[in-house]
């Protein structure tokens, strides 16, 4: 692995884990691993519990993870006035860029990660008959495998994008929070307005896929927005014009 990927990651890493996920955003996802890695497989039986619909709470987390986390990465730099040390230092672009992006991801997936450890314990302990009790879908496993680091990946590359262009903290956070709520509103009422035969297509998709190419297609879907926001990224990521900034 490159040494300097490593030392921004570790740099980042210890930041996030020190400073940042400890302030009032932070404790925000550590509320929604207790609510749903503690207290709604308290409240599902065994069957519902490992299926994959609860595990969509996990993209939740993750989601809100990186949300708390990912505005500093250089929004924070340029209020704390670090960014230009850092940029003047001997680090290859693409060492900042990706090390800071990782960092952000790492901490969205594994929070998503306990959160999955602690639903697990809490099912069993609850549901307790001398076997212990784990997700047998293939579907599950893929949701667990692929959503929280993909979604998680799609939201930190957006906001390595917007904290690159941002000038504080804040006008980075309520710009991610505006492009999610646009997203959201945008796919919500865009789907009422497809043509009727793109809605029965859709249909036909829902109503004959198994549960694990759904999961498999929304997967590419992500990971296709993945790379388009990396690009976006790498191509925003110019050095002489930040330190001018």
């Amino acid at each position: 692995m490159n040494p300097d990927f490593v030392a921004v990651f570790w740099k980042e890493w210890k930041e996030i884990l020190l400073e940042r996920a400890s302030g009032g955003s932070g404790l925000r996802p550590l509320i929604m691993v207790g609510l749903i890695g503690v207290v709604i497989p308290l409240r599902l039986d065994a069957q519902r519990y490992f299926s994959p619909r609860p595990l969509l709470g996990l993209i939740f987390v993750s989601l809100a993870a990186v949300l708390a986390v990912v505005p500093d990465a250089f929004a924070g730099e340029r209020e704390r006035h670090t960014l230009e040390t850092l940029l003047a230092s001997r680090l290859p672009d693409r060492a900042i860029l990706f090390g800071k992006l990782a960092a952000c991801l790492g901490y969205g997936w594994l929070l998503s990660i306990i959160t999955i450890i602690l639903g697990i314990i809490t099912a069993n302990a609850k549901n307790w008959n001398g076997h212990v009790l784990l997700y047998r879908d293939t579907a599950s496993w893929l949701c667990l495998i692929l959503l929280p680091p993909l979604v998680g990946g799609a939201v930190a590359s957006a906001g390595v994008f917007v904290s690159l262009r941002a000038a504080t903290v804040r006008q980075a956070q309520q710009t991610l929070m505006f492009a999610l709520v646009a997203v959201v509103l945008g796919v919500s009422l865009g789907s009422g307005a497809l043509p009727e035969n793109v809605r029965m297509w859709f249909a036909r998709i829902l109503a004959t896929w198994s549960g694990a190419q759904l999961v498999l297609a929304a997967s590419a879907v992500v990971l296709a927005v993945d790379l388009v926001l990396i690009l976006a990224a790498v191509s925003c990521f110019q050095r002489s014009k930040l330190v001018l900034d």
